[in-house]
């Protein structure tokens, strides 16, 4: 099972609306997201959020399985949040992989869902790094980047995960100059994107190959994709 502290209950509540109940999605529909994440959030029960969050994040790995490759040294996750989904990748590779983590590193006052190139966050990486170490992952494997700071990763990256973010929440293109630097042809990317952007983003001309692994339907449906072979054209 997931460990799981009272800090990052509240931020995994926060991060993935999912996981809220019906009442507490009436609470924060009715009375609004600002005194929904700085009041009402901190008196919520959140004793099943373990469980639910072992359940929703091995459910989110399951549907990208037959995608991954067989082996892997080098994981970047964009937009990683509390990095869970990473615990389970992790169990796949045997604990063999490295992992490169990357998110915002600040609490917004106010949320905002849907899709925004400047999308907000509430998030804390040292939380992070501490639930991964805590969840079975090797201290030394696990690098972690604020990504309002400057990012710089020198080894070649086997696998990019971005899963409800990167593309769900804002552009892909966001990462193409970070992607030049670290991924190759070879590099299998795996993520989200929001039904109406991928009618207008520009994936088609940057990969060769892309398909349809997954789709959701919700507020905000989405396509889960497996693309390979990018070209890296601006």
């Amino acid at each position: 099972m997931i460990e799981l502290n009272k800090i990052t209950k509240k931020l995994l509540l926060l991060q993935r609306n999912e996981l809220l109940s019906v009442n507490q999605k009436f609470l924060r529909k009715r009375f609004g997201r600002f005194l929904f994440t700085n009041i009402f959030i901190n008196f919520f029960q959140k004793k099943n959020i373990e469980f639910l969050a072992e359940e929703l994040f091995k459910k989110e790995i399951d549907t990208i399985k037959l995608y991954l490759p067989n082996n892997v040294q080098n994981i970047m996750d964009i937009g990683c949040g509390l990095g869970l989904s990473n615990i389970f990748l992790n169990k796949i590779y045997n604990s063999k992989a490295n992992f490169y983590l990357l998110d915002k590193n600040k609490i917004d006052k106010k949320i905002k869902y849907g899709f925004n190139k400047n999308y907000e966050s509430y998030n804390n990486l040292y939380q992070t790094k501490k639930i991964l170490i805590n969840n079975g992952l090797n201290e030394k494997s696990i690098n972690i980047f604020d990504v309002e700071k400057i990012v710089k990763i020198n080894e070649k990256i086997d696998l990019v995960v971005s899963l409800k973010s990167m593309g769900y929440h804002y552009p892909f293109e966001n990462y193409i100059e970070l992607f030049k630097s670290c991924c190759t042809t070879n590099t299998i990317f795996i993520f989200d994107v929001a039904e109406d952007y991928y009618e207008k983003s520009l994936l088609k001309n940057i990969f060769d190959e892309i398909s349809v692994i997954y789709t959701e339907k919700s507020i905000h449906s989405l396509k889960r994709l497996c693309c390979t072979k990018i070209k890296f054209t601006n």
